[in-house]
């Protein structure tokens, strides 16, 4: 009996003995993995606050950030031309240059050209008379007798345009111009148009009385003659 005891002694001690020496082994494994699922635990915590915030701070940044809108691509207005009205009508006055001050010196070369120009036509020699005529009148653009005796010289040439717009240029310049306005009606009597000649040469006598002794004998208006008005013009006092 006291064998049995003692041996069932024996036997508890081996067995407390045998656990005691593996202890270290069975419950270290248990504190470790409890303190890897706290720290598991923390970082999955700081995990989600991080996403939490990194997501409020990106859509904020959205919120704030002006995304820039293209300009829209506009085709250039093409205005629509306005036609006036028919009774509309538009008075358009033409701008005049303020007339050049000439001095004395150029009034004085300008008739000193005029003075060999005359002469020069006088004697025939007309595209001499002409180009000197036209250099006076480019000096001084108020010489009358030069654009009048330019005329002259187109007339005797036929070319009547050129002549209409010299004796023009001169009444422009003197709208009182007796000879201008003879030498008009004279130029249009030669080329038939009878009302246009009568016309200037009304004024000119307007202008001048002693018109009407040239009239009387001059070939150019031969064909007035006959008609009423110039013989009106011819008797009246």
């Amino acid at each position: 009996m006291s064998y049995i005891n003692s041996a069932l002694r024996k036997l508890q001690k081996e067995e407390k003995t045998r656990y005691v020496s593996y202890e270290h082994i069975v419950t270290a494994p248990g504190k470790k993995s409890e303190s890897s699922h706290k720290l598991l635990t923390i970082i999955g915590i700081l995990i989600v606050f991080l996403f939490a915030a990194g997501t409020v701070v990106f859509f904020h940044g959205l919120d704030n950030k002006k995304v820039p809108v293209p300009h829209e691509t506009r085709l250039p207005v093409v205005a629509t031309p306005v036609e006036p009205e028919p009774d509309t009508k538009v008075d358009f006055k033409p701008h005049k240059t303020p007339a050049k001050v000439r001095t004395a010196r150029e009034i004085d070369e300008s008739e000193a050209l005029f003075a060999q120009a005359l002469l020069q036509q006088r004697e025939g020699k007309l595209e001499e008379s002409k180009k000197l005529y036209r250099k006076a009148i480019k000096i001084d653009k108020d010489n009358v007798q030069a654009f009048n005796n330019l005329g002259v010289i187109y007339m005797g040439e036929k070319n009547y345009k050129r002549a209409i717009i010299s004796f023009n240029d001169a009444l422009n310049i003197k709208h009182d111009y007796t000879d201008a306005h003879y030498n008009l009606a004279c130029l249009y009597a030669k080329i038939n148009d009878v009302p246009q000649s009568l016309f200037y040469l009304k004024n000119a006598i307007e202008f001048n009385p002693d018109v009407k002794k040239w009239a009387k004998n001059d070939d150019d208006l031969k064909s007035l003659a006959n008609t009423p008005e110039f013989k009106k013009m011819m008797e009246k006092q």
